[in-house]
C-alpha cells in the first residue's frame, strides 16, 4: 500500500505560486523538493504534477535507496515545464517530503513539510494584511487533496476577534490548488493580522506564505511559510525547538491563537542552548485571541541567547507559530515553523534535507523531551557526487536543547547534501528543527523535523 504526501509548490509574490522558473519583475522562483526514506528497504518514489484545472503537468519517478533520499530541483529536471503546480508524493515505502522555494532576485526563500495527513479543516494561526505599513501581505495555498473537485470556504479573524471579517469561496479541482491573496481589497475588513480557517468537503492540505516586502528592493524582502494547521496540533502545551532573542542579529515573536471560546493565561518557558539558564514569561489571551511573545520585548531574555521554548495555557488548547527575523545592511532574513506537541516527540526524526555546502548550511537544533539523557546518532545520507555518508554521536540532557551547526559540528565533508536520520539509540523522545542559510544571497528557510516510529 502506499503512504501519499501531498505537497503545495509555494507562492511566489504578486504571481500566484510557482514551480518552475516563472519570472517577472518580481523575478524568477524555483522549488526543490526533498524525500527520505524512512525504512532500510529500497522504494520507488513518484512525483505527479497538476494545473490549477487539476490535470496533470508530468510526473517524475526514481528508485530511492534504504534510509536514502532524493533532491529534486525542478529546474534540473524534465518535468513540468515553466509555471506553477501543486505535487503529489507517493511511494511504496513509507517517506518524508519537503517543499522549499527561492527567487535570490528578489531575495526570498523558506521550505515546509508535506503532509500525509490532509483534513477538511486546515487552520493557520497567523496571517497577515498590510501589517507594518503594507509590508506584510499573506498567500494561503489550498490544495485540494481528494480525487473530485470541491468547494471551499474561507475565514479570516482579525486579532482578537472571535467572529470572521471577511470570508470567501473557491472551487478547487482534483489535486489542484488555489491561493488565497490576503492583500486584496475584497479582504479589507481583515487585519492588519490574524488568523485564518479554511473548510472544504473532503480532505486539504495547505500552507501560509508570508512575504515582507518594503518595496525598496532585495535586501529588505523577507519570505516565511508553515503547513497548515490540522485538528491534532493543537494542546495545552506546545514545544518550539529553536528561538533567538538578538543572536548574530536574529529575533523571534512566538505567535500564539487561543482556540477556545474563553480567556487563558499563557505562559512561556525559554530555556538556553549557548547559555545556560530559563526565563519565563506570561500573555493573557481573550476567547479565540492571538498575541505573541517577541523576545527582544522581554528584558530579562538575555542578549545574543539561543535555545527551546515551552509554551503552556491554563485553559485552553493553543497553536502556536514561530516566526524568527534577521535584519542587516546586507539582506533581511525570515524563518517561520509550527509549534509541535509534546506527543509528537519521537526516538526517530526524518530530516530530508541538510547542508553544509559553500552555499547553503544547516543548523540541527534538537531538544531531548525525555526524562533521562538521550544517546542521539545521526546518519547523514549523501545525495552530493563524491560526498560520504557520515555518522556522529553524542548525547543531551534530560528536557534539554542542543545544536549541531553542521559546518563546525558534524563529520560531513564540505559539500555534503542529503537527508540527515536522527535516533534516540535509548528510545527518549525527540524534537527536531532544521535552520538552513545562504549568506550570499540573504536568504535562509527551516522546517520542523518527520517525528516517525522507529522500525
Amino acid at each position: 500500500m502506499k503512504r501519499l504526501t501531498y505537497i503545495l509548490l509555494l507562492v511566489a509574490l504578486a504571481l500566484g505560486f510557482v514551480g518552475v522558473g516563472s519570472a517577472s519583475a518580481q523575478g524568477t522562483w524555483n522549488t526543490g523538493i526533498d524525500v527520505q526514506n524512512l525504512t532500510g528497504t529500497a522504494g520507488t518514489v513518484t512525483v505527479e504534477f497538476y494545473t490549477s484545472t487539476g490535470t496533470s503537468a508530468g510526473s517524475l519517478s526514481d528508485s530511492i535507496a534504504a534510509w536514502g533520499s532524493l533532491n529534486y530541483y525542478l529546474p534540473s529536471e524534465s518535468v513540468p515545464p515553466n509555471g506553477q503546480y501543486s505535487a503529489v508524493v507517493s511511494s511504496d515505502v513509507q517517506v518524508a517530503a519537503t517543499a522549499s522555494q527561492a527567487n535570490y532576485e528578489l531575495g526570498g526563500s523558506d521550505i515546509y513539510l508535506g503532509t500525509a495527513n490532509p483534513e477538511n479543516m486546515l487552520s493557520f494561526p497567523l496571517v497577515y494584511r498590510n501589517h507594518t505599513s503594507g509590508k506584510w501581505n499573506t498567500k494561503l495555498i489550498i490544495q485540494n487533496a481528494s480525487a473530485s473537485v470541491q468547494t471551499v470556504t474561507l475565514k479570516l479573524y482579525s486579532v482578537g476577534e472571535a467572529a470572521p471579517d471577511a470570508t470567501d469561496t473557491a472551487q478547487i479541482q482534483p489535486y489542484a490548488a488555489y491561493t488565497f491573496d490576503i492583500s486584496a481589497s475584497k479582504y479589507a475588513a481583515f487585519g492588519p493580522y490574524g488568523s485564518a480557517t479554511v473548510q472544504g468537503s473532503a480532505p486539504l492540505a495547505g500552507v501560509a506564505d508570508n512575504i515582507r516586502n518594503a518595496g525598496t528592493g532585495r535586501l529588505n524582502v523577507i519570505e516565511t511559510s508553515y503547513r497548515a494547521f490540522g485538528a491534532a496540533q493543537r494542546g495545552r502545551q506546545i514545544i518550539a525547538p529553536l528561538f533567538y532573542k538578538n543572536y548574530n542579529l536574529w529575533t523571534t515573536g512566538v505567535n500564539v491563537l487561543n482556540t477556545g471560546n474563553i480567556a487563558t493565561t499563557v505562559t512561556i518557558t525559554y530555556t538556553g542552548s549557548n547559555t545556560s539558564g530559563s526565563w519565563v514569561d506570561h500573555i493573557s489571551l481573550g476567547a479565540n485571541a492571538m498575541g505573541s511573545f517577541y523576545t527582544p520585548s522581554n528584558s530579562n531574555l538575555p542578549n545574543n541567547l539561543y535555545g527551546s521554548a515551552q509554551i503552556g495555557s491554563s485553559a485552553t488548547d493553543i497553536m502556536v507559530v514561530v516566526a524568527s527575523q534577521r535584519y542587516r545592511t546586507d539582506g533581511a532574513y525570515g524563518v517561520a515553523y509550527e509549534g509541535s506537541l509534546p506527543s509528537d516527540a519521537t526516538a526517530c526524526v526524518s530530516l530530508p534535507v541538510v547542508h553544509n555546502r559553500t552555499t547553503w548550511k544547516t543548523g540541527i537544533n534538537i531538544i531531548n523531551w525525555g526524562s533521562t539523557t538521550a544517546n542521539v546518532t545521526i546518519n547523514y545520507y549523501s545525495s552530493a557526487a563524491g560526498i560520504s555518508n557520515a555518522t556522529q554521536s553524542f548525547t543531551i540532557p534530560a528536557k534539554s536543547p542542543r545544536t549541531i551547526y553542521m559546518p563546525s559540528d558534524s563529520p560531513t565533508a564540505l559539500g555534503f547534501y542529503g537527508a540527515a536520520d536522527v535516533k534516540s539509540t535509548n528510545g527518549q523522545p525527540l524534537l527536531i528543527n532544521a535552520a538552513h542559510s545562504r549568506m550570499d544571497q540573504g536568504v535562509s528557510s527551516n522546517f520542523v523535523g518527520v517525528n516517525y516510529t522507529c522500525p
